[in-house]
């Protein structure tokens, strides 16, 4: 990228529009946090860190680190003291940039779940994902495997902390790039489990009103024939298209159009 994610982010001075869960939220404090934090602390030290694993644990609330394992340093040669001073900003920034964008938009994926699931429901998220890492002075990517979860919801059902804890992966010849699932165990104990190519499954990460927008482009309706259907400006259908099309993982309009045609849309 001809600028930095990191240097992006500070620009725009706006972080949340990246992770858009708190961006209508306002301040809360949970009285357990600082004991969650020692007993993260007391975890890693009992793990002993072994060799190439990592952990960490990111507060949403301000999108700061809020715990990781020091011997982040020693694996990809950013210091403590910048990712303290830049959170997940500064971890993202990190990433190979063709991963960053993609995680990114995996985590939004998940928090937008998140967000309509019950509590006892968000209990049970689990994530995946594989990414590399880009080391600071040397650039060898170095391939991360990571398991995911909600550690800290407040009673509301607010995602506070998660924890993330990652294993290096030193045999790395057959991955090809960021790779990603997740899953939660609904009320009525169905499993529901989502993967990144199972495009069948990603319709259900769709907004009411852009799965509203996408049955009509499935049909073969333009941008201007939507926007008189819904009442809505041609500019904010082309804004729910672009989203769409991310979440989707298509390439282009006409990917778009063909995997939405795929999908049966009711």
């Amino acid at each position: 990228m001809g600028i930095s994610l990191i240097e992006e982010l500070q620009k725009q001075n706006k972080l949340s529009d990246f992770f858009s869960y708190w961006n209508k939220k306002g301040p809360i404090s949970v009285p357990e946090e600082k004991q969650v934090i020692e007993d993260l602390k007391k975890m890693s030290q009992a793990l002993a860190m072994k060799e190439g694993l990592v952990m960490g644990c990111f507060d949403y609330r301000d999108l700061s680190l809020a715990f990781f394992t020091k011997n982040i340093e020693d694996i990809s040669g950013y210091s403590t003291e910048f990712l303290e001073s830049h959170g997940i900003a500064g971890v993202i920034s990190a990433l190979h940039p063709d991963d960053a964008r993609e995680h990114v938009e995996f985590n939004n994926l998940v928090l937008e779940k998140f967000e309509k699931a019950t509590l006892s429901e968000k209990k049970t998220f689990e994530l995946s994902y594989t990414l590399r890492w880009l080391h600071k002075f040397t650039q060898e990517e170095i391939w991360f495997f990571t398991k995911a979860k909600p550690y800290l919801i407040d009673m509301q059902g607010n995602f506070i902390f998660d924890l993330h804890i990652g294993l290096q992966v030193t045999n790395h010849e057959h991955l090809t790039g960021y790779d990603w699932s997740f899953s939660y165990i609904k009320d009525n104990g169905e499993k529901v489990v989502f993967k990144k190519d199972d495009k069948a499954l990603e319709k259900l990460l769709l907004t009411k009103k852009e799965l509203e927008i996408a049955k009509l482009i499935a049909k073969g309706m333009g941008s201007t024939e939507i926007a008189e259907a819904l009442c809505i400006s041609r500019n904010t259908v082309f804004t729910h298209r672009k989203k769409i099309l991310k979440k989707l993982n298509a390439k282009n309009a006409a990917e778009m159009v063909k995997i939405l045609a795929s999908l049966k849309l009711n």
